[in-house]
C-alpha cells in the first residue's frame, strides 16, 4: 500500500484556483485531479441495488440485488451486511471508490417514488438495516455515501420543494439513521438532498451540515451536492457542502474564486472542504490506485445465491388460507403463471438506481425449470406500462449509433459524423456530448423485423427535439411534446405512432436527437416499441386459471411507475390487475398472488384468494429465489418494514402531501406509519412488522432482563423449521400532558430467531439506548421521557404477546 499522503502539507502546496477546483467534479462520475501534486481523481458510482458504473445504459453488467425494501424486509442486518460486501465488490469491479448509498429517507407516504430505494417508515429499523449495509460497502474498503441529508420524501417538486419539518420531529425520525451511520457506522460520505429544509437548500444549510452534522455529530467525511442540487457560490461553502456534483462545475470555479477574492467566502472554508476531498481520495484508496480503474463485470456463482438468498429472505407471507403454501408437488398436474411482471419481471424500480443486470431470472421460467412433469403455461393477462418498453434490440440488425458535432448535421446531406459505435441499448442518456462541445446530433439506424404481424406501436421519448423514422418517413416528431416525467423530470412527454408491418419483413428504422447548446448538460433518448396483442388478454388468463390446479398471479408495478422524478398518485395497481385477480379467483382452484412491488398497493381481493406474497423489486434472481418459497425450498421470512393502508385517505400525510405553494407541510409531525395507526385508532390492511411463516411460532414468555434488555422465548409448534421476527415497542404509559403527536408506541428492539420444528428458543433483544427518550428543544438535547414505560412484545405493531413495565 502506497504512503498515505500528508493532507495539510498538499492542501499548503496547492493554490486557491486548485483547492477550489477540487470542490467540483470534473464530469457525472469523477473528482479533479492535480497532476502537478500526484492528486488523482476519484470515481463515484450509482447505488442502491448495484454499482453501474459511468454509463446509465449500455455499459458493464452489474450485480442487481433486492432493492433497499426488501433488504429492510429481511429486518436481518447481518444479512444485509453480506449484501454490502456483494455491493462493496461490485464498486471496485467498477473502478470506483465511493458507493451512493444507501437510501435512507422514510416512507413518509407509501406513494413516494423512490420508496423501493429507501428502508421503512420507521427510523430505528431503518437504522439497523442501513449500519448493516454500511458496514459491508465499507469492509471492501470503498466508502458508503448516504443519502439525501435530509426530508427527500417526495418526488414532487423535489428539486425546489421546501420541507417544512419541526425540531423535534426532524431530530426523532429523519435524522435518526444519518445519526447512526455518522456516529455508529463512520459512514464515508454523506449526500445532501434537493429539496429546501425550512428555509433554505440542503445543500446551503449551515444548521444541518456545519451545525448538526459536522460539530454536533462529529462528522469529518465529504458531503456532496445531489446531481445539479447545488444552487449557491457562497452559502454551500459556507455551510460545509464539500463537493458539488456533476461537473463541469455550475456555480464554483471561478466563481468560487471571485467570491473568496472579494471576502464573501473565507479562504479556511474553502480550505476545509478541499481537506475533505482530499482525505476522501486518500482514505478508500484512490491514492494507491492512481486513477480510477477500469470498469468489469463480476458474476460469480456466490453472488447470484447470495442475491437469490436475499430476495427469498425479504419475501412476506400475508396470507395463506388453509396452507395453500408451500405448494405441494404431488399431484399437479398443470400450474397457471398470470399476470404482466410474471412474463416480464420487475427486478428494480426506475431511475438512477438502475443498473444493467448479468442476467435476469423470470417467474416463469424458473417454475418451468423446477417443476419437472407439471405443464406450465403463461399468460400476461393485461397491460400496465405507462410509457411503451424499449424497443428490442434483438430484432435489429446493424443498429448503431452515429454522433455529428452539430445538430443541423442530421438534416445536411453528406455530413460525415464523428463517432460511430454499435448500440447495445436503445435507451440513452448522455452527459456531455459524445464529439465533444455543448451541442450534438445523434442517429440512431437498425434494421426491424417484427416478430409478429399487425400494427405495432412505436414511442420516442427525449429531452430534445427528435424524431422518428420508418422507412425513410417521419412517423414520430416531438418538437412541441411538452415536459413531463420523463429523464429525471428534464425530459419530454412520450409520443406515439402505429405502423403495420408483417412479420419477417425487414423495415428501415432511424431516431434522431437534435441537441443545441444549453446549459443543461444531461440528455437522453428513449426509442420504445410494442407489438400487436392478438386475442383477449384477460379472457386467455381466465382461460388458463380455469383449467389449472393452482394458478400463481404475479402484479405489481414497475419502472414507469415507481421511479425517482415522480410520484405515484394512488395504491391502485396500474392497468385492469385487480380486474385479473379477482377474474382469475373466481375460476381457479387454487390462487396464489405475488405481488411485485417496491412499496405498498391496495389489495381489494385480498379475502378472494387463498395465498398473497409480497416480493418488493427482489432483484436480478427473481423467478428462482419465487420458486424456492412457492416449493418450499426457502422460508418466506420477511416481515412489512412499513404499514400497508387501505385506502390512500387513511395515510398519515394524506391531507398534506405532496405540497402546496412550494412547501411541503410536516402537519403529521412524528405521527408516521404505524405510529398515526396506532395512535390514532386506524385499522390498517395489513401492520408493519406482520408477516407469516410456513410454521406456528408462537412469543411464549417475554421478562424485561433489566431496562435495555428483553429475554423472549418462541416456541415452534410445526413439524418444519421457521423464523420469526420478535419486535419490542415502549409505550409511555403516563399520557397526561403529553403533545398530540406523542405516539403511541414506538419500534425500539428487534431480534430474528431461527425456531427449529418442534422446539423452543430463547432470544434477547437489545433496546435502543433511547427507547425512553425523546428531543427537547428546550433543552436542544435528548432527555429521559417522565414516568413509568410498557415494553410490548410481538411480532408486528397489532400483534402484541406480551406486556412488561419498566420504569416504575
Amino acid at each position: 500500500m502506497a504512503e498515505q499522503p500528508d493532507i495539510d502539507h498538499l492542501l499548503d502546496q496547492l493554490t486557491l484556483v486548485e483547492q477550489v477546483s477540487l470542490l467540483a467534479g470534473t464530469d457525472f462520475w469523477h473528482t479533479a485531479a492535480v497532476e502537478r501534486l500526484g492528486i488523482p481523481a476519484m470515481r463515484v458510482t450509482d447505488g442502491p441495488t448495484g454499482a453501474r458504473g459511468t454509463k446509465f445504459h449500455g455499459g458493464p453488467r452489474s450485480v442487481n440485488v433486492p432493492c433497499s425494501t426488501s433488504l429492510a424486509a429481511t429486518w436481518d442486518p447481518d444479512l444485509v451486511t453480506e449484501v454490502g460486501h456483494l455491493l462493496g465488490r461490485e464498486v471496485r469491479a467498477k473502478g470506483a471508490r465511493i458507493h451512493l448509498a444507501p437510501t435512507v429517507n422514510l416512507h413518509r407516504t407509501p406513494v413516494g417514488g423512490r420508496n423501493f430505494e429507501c428502508m421503512s417508515e420507521d427510523p430505528f429499523l431503518t437504522a439497523r438495516i442501513a449500519l448493516g449495509y454500511v458496514a459491508g460497502v465499507q469492509a471492501e474498503g470503498v466508502g458508503s455515501c448516504i443519502k439525501h441529508f435530509v426530508g427527500n420524501d417526495t418526488e414532487f417538486e423535489r428539486n425546489s420543494i421546501d420541507s417544512r419539518i419541526d425540531e423535534r420531529t426532524l431530530r426523532e425520525l429523519y435524522l435518526v439513521p444519518f445519526e447512526a451511520a455518522v456516529k455508529e457506522g463512520g459512514v464515508a460520505s454523506i449526500m445532501t438532498s434537493y429539496n429546501r429544509i425550512n428555509g433554505p437548500f440542503a445543500a446551503d444549510s449551515a444548521e444541518l451540515v456545519n451545525g448538526v452534522l459536522r460539530d454536533e455529530w462529529g462528522f469529518d467525511g465529504l458531503v456532496m451536492s445531489d446531481w445539479f442540487g447545488l444552487h449557491s457560490t457562497v452559502e454551500g461553502v459556507v455551510a460545509g457542502l464539500d463537493l458539488e456534483m456533476p461537473g463541469p462545475t455550475n456555480y464554483r470555479g471561478q466563481a468560487l474564486v471571485d467570491a473568496v477574492e472579494r471576502g464573501d467566502v473565507p479562504r479556511d472554508a474553502v480550505r476545509a472542504a478541499a481537506r475533505n476531498v482530499l482525505r476522501a481520495v486518500a482514505r478508500w484508496g484512490g491514492w494507491d490506485d492512481g486513477a480510477p480503474g477500469p470498469e468489469t463485470t463480476v458474476d460469480e456463482p456466490a453472488d447470484r445465491a447470495l442475491v437469490r438468498r436475499a430476495a427469498a429472505a425479504g419475501t412476506v407471507l400475508v396470507r395463506n388460507e388453509g396452507g395453500a403454501l408451500p405448494l405441494a408437488t404431488g399431484g399437479l398436474r398443470r400450474v397457471a403463471v398470470i399476470g404482466p411482471n410474471a412474463v416480464d419481471a420487475q427486478i428494480m424500480g426506475g431511475g438512477s438506481a438502475q443498473v444493467n443486470p448479468v442476467h435476469v431470472s423470470n417467474p416463469v421460467d424458473a417454475l418451468r425449470a423446477r417443476l419437472d412433469g407439471v405443464d406450465v403455461v403463461a399468460a400476461r393477462g393485461c397491460l400496465t406500462h405507462k410509457r411503451l418498453p424499449p424497443l428490442p434490440l434483438g430484432l435489429c440488425a446493424d443498429a448503431r449509433m452515429s454522433y455529428f458535432a452539430s445538430p443541423d448535421d442530421l438534416d445536411r446531406g453528406g455530413a460525415e459524423p464523428g463517432l460511430v459505435e454499435a448500440a447495445r441499448t436503445t435507451h440513452f442518456m448522455w452527459e456531455r456530448s459524445p464529439v465533444g462541445g455543448r451541442q450534438f446530433g445523434a442517429r440512431f439506424t437498425a434494421t426491424f423485423t417484427p416478430d409478429v404481424s399487425g400494427r405495432w406501436t412505436f414511442a420516442l421519448t427525449s429531452v430534445n427535439p427528435g424524431r422518428f423514422l420508418v422507412d425513410g418517413e417521419v412517423v414520430l416528431d416531438n418538437a412541441d411534446a411538452p415536459l413531463g416525467g420523463s429523464f429525471f423530470g428534464m425530459g419530454r412527454s412520450e409520443v406515439t405512432a402505429e405502423v403495420e408491418l408483417a412479420a419477417g419483413q425487414p423495415v428501415e428504422i432511424e431516431a434522431l436527437l437534435y441537441r443545441k447548446p444549453t446549459e443543461q448538460s444531461m440528455s437522453g433518448m428513449h426509442l420504445g416499441a410494442f407489438p400487436p396483442q392478438p386475442g383477449d388478454l384477460m379472457a386467455d388468463a381466465v382461460d388458463a386459471a380455469a383449467s389449472a390446479d393452482v394458478s400463481v398471479v404475479v402484479v405489481g408495478t414497475n419502472a414507469d411507475w415507481e421511479s425517482e422524478g415522480w410520484d405515484r398518485d394512488d395504491l391502485d395497481l396500474p392497468g385492469r390487475q385487480d380486474e385479473l385477480v379477482r377474474r382469475v379467483a373466481e375460476v381457479s382452484a387454487r390462487t396464489v398472488v405475488v405481488v411485485n412491488a417496491g412499496s405498498p398497493v391496495a389489495m381489494p381481493w385480498l379475502d378472494a384468494v387463498d395465498a398473497v406474497l409480497v416480493v418488493w423489486f427482489p432483484g436480478q434472481e427473481f423467478g428462482d429465489a419465487l420458486a424456492d418459497v412457492l416449493l418450499g425450498a426457502a422460508e418466506p421470512e420477511g416481515r412489512l418494514p412499513v404499514t400497508f393502508p387501505r385506502r390512500m385517505e387513511d395515510t398519515p400525510a394524506f391531507e398534506h402531501h405532496p405540497g402546496r405553494n412550494g412547501v411541503a407541510q410536516y402537519v403529521e409531525r412524528r405521527l408516521v406509519g404505524y405510529r398515526w395507526y396506532d395512535t390514532v385508532g386506524r385499522e390498517p390492511l395489513l401492520p408493519f412488522g406482520f408477516g407469516l411463516g410456513y410454521a406456528p411460532t408462537a412469543v411464549d414468555e417475554a421478562v424485561a432482563v433489566d431496562e435495555g434488555h428483553v429475554q423472549v422465548r418462541v416456541r415452534n409448534d410445526g413439524d418444519r423449521d421457521s423464523t420469526t421476527v420478535v419486535q419490542v415497542y415502549a409505550h409511555q404509559l403516563e399520557r397526561d400532558g403529553l403533545p398530540p403527536d406523542e405516539p403511541e408506541q414506538r419500534l425500539v428492539g428487534f431480534a430474528k430467531v431461527a425456531v427449529p420444528a418442534g422446539t423452543t428458543v430463547t432470544a434477547l433483544v437489545h433496546l435502543d439506548p433511547r427507547a425512553y427518550q425523546g428531543w427537547s428543544v428546550e433543552h436542544h438535547d435528548w432527555v429521559d421521557g417522565a414516568g413509568a414505560y410498557e415494553l410490548r412484545v410481538g411480532t408486528s405493531s397489532r400483534h402484541i404477546a406480551a406486556r412488561l413495565r419498566v420504569r416504575g
